[in-house]
């Protein structure tokens, strides 16, 4: 007697009740249900069922004045951002670094003096924690934030920075591209610890970004298209190349898996946007997923979903459909202004995390 044919349709009007931590487990079911369920209407869907919302922290820099503002747009235009802000967290000069946009989780750096210090949050519940100060004194280069246990809460931060003497050769200034020291923090021990340095080989050098939080590792992309990989459970380093020789602009999250971006021309002279995934996080292979035309602006810098892209350049950002080749802006820099953007993508629900079993932290 054959197995009966499983419904799709009926699978994914089941899924689009659940959370997204309980949809991951039903994506291992088949292939199908799992590129389903990264669609957009599906993604939509799930959003509106499950009470969560999704859109972007835009943090906005005034040169003149040196201030930042944040504001918090909705990925759709049609539904308001039910109050979402950092205007709960404690006064002074706050600086978004990271996030982990899938649980709606973000780190800060408070720079008002007399006292600097990082913050975690959760702005939909209105909940912060004020955690130690890094041990070692330098300037934070990049820092990436992960949650990696939702019963009991639990998040790791990883730390790449500088001193002044790792940047001086010769009595001259410059940016070292090459050597940081390393650090993580764990919620769960609520220290920070030191690591050994992360040197690259001589001949290349670390693009500094916000690193991709895939499966339990953290991604960045170095000038010789190499991936560096920081796995949050052995935090360990590893490294690997990019699908070939070519210059890739960056790297994305793209249906769970890391994936990579190539800016070419093709033959009719169209700037395309070409995308590659790795097969698995313990693999090293890539394969290509598709070509995406430019829109005339600079990078792809996140999939909400795998028909949608985030296009950003130093001015605007814009929501691409690329099945539909619809566009919608999200933010642009009014004309003449002397501000520049910085975006991170958000997506949570409304439930309340235990951040060390405090609504909120001691204050600054």
């Amino acid at each position: 007697m054959s197995s009966p044919v499983i419904n799709q349709d009926m699978i994914q009007e089941f899924l689009s009740y659940l959370p997204a931590s309980k949809i991951g487990k039903f994506r291992l079911l088949n292939k199908e249900c799992n590129k389903r369920s990264y669609e957009s209407w599906f993604v939509n869907l799930n959003l509106l069922r499950t009470n969560r919302i999704s859109g972007y922290f835009i943090q906005h820099y005034i040169v003149k004045g040196h201030e930042l503002r944040t504001s918090f747009v909705h990925e759709r235009s049609d539904l308001q951002n039910n109050g979402v802000s950092i205007d709960f967290l404690p006064p002074g000069m706050i600086k978004i670094e990271a996030c982990d946009a899938s649980h709606g989780i973000l780190l800060c750096v408070k720079y008002t003096k007399p006292s600097r210090g990082y913050i975690v949050f959760k702005p939909t519940t209105k909940q912060y924690q004020v955690i130690p100060k890094p041990e070692v004194k330098g300037w934070d280069m990049s820092l990436g934030l992960a949650v990696i246990g939702l019963n009991p809460f639990r998040y790791k931060i990883q730390r790449l920075s500088q001193s002044r003497r790792m940047c001086m050769s010769r009595g001259i200034y410059h940016l070292n591209h090459r050597t940081f020291m390393c650090e993580v923090f764990d919620s769960d021990s609520f220290t920070w610890k030191r690591l050994e340095n992360l040197r690259l080989p001589k001949t290349d050098r670390l693009i500094f970004s916000n690193p991709i939080q895939v499966s339990g590792f953290l991604h960045w992309i170095s000038r010789n298209n190499n991936v560096i990989r920081f796995c949050l459970k052995t935090e360990t380093w590893s490294f690997f190349h990019t699908p070939n020789s070519d210059v890739f602009s960056g790297l994305v999250r793209y249906e769970g898996k890391l994936g990579a971006i190539r800016q070419w021309t093709n033959k009719d002279q169209e700037d395309v946007h070409e995308l590659w995934v790795l097969k698995s996080s313990f693999e090293k292979s890539w394969v290509k997923v598709k070509d995406i035309k430019s829109i005339g602006v600079d990078l792809i810098t996140w999939t909400p979903s795998n028909d949608v892209v985030l296009f950003r350049s130093s001015d605007r950002g814009c929501l691409y459909n690329i099945n539909a080749e619809k566009l919608n802006l999200v933010y642009a820099k009014k004309e003449g202004s002397d501000c520049s953007f910085v975006c991170f993508p958000f997506c949570s629900d409304y439930e309340r995390v235990d951040l060390n079993g405090r609504s909120n932290g001691p204050t600054l």
